[in-house]
């Protein structure tokens, strides 16, 4: 599962971010992550802290809607993408 993954777990040298609903993306430095926040941060951690400030990340239901995620993960075979029930 996603979530479980740390950045130990990746071993590529660029870890790639984007939110499809609000039109963000962008590339992380692993090593500078890792210096900063230790290698066993996990992926779903990061990704709270990537989404800091995001008017969906917490909305006034409870729900969390934000989009953010790492496509690095999903081309490397280490995470596989959960499809929302239709």
């Amino acid at each position: 599962m996603a979530g479980l993954l740390t950045l130990r777990d990746f071993e590529g040298p660029v870890i790639t971010v984007q939110c499809k609903p609000c039109g963000q993306q962008g590339e992380l430095d692993r090593r500078a992550l890792v210096k900063q926040f230790g290698a066993s941060m996990r992926f779903v951690d990061l990704r709270r802290r990537m989404a800091m400030g995001c008017d969906k990340m917490h909305c006034s239901d409870g729900q969390d809607r934000c989009g953010t995620q790492f496509p690095c993960l999903l081309e490397a075979g280490v995470a596989v993408e959960l499809q929302k029930p239709t």
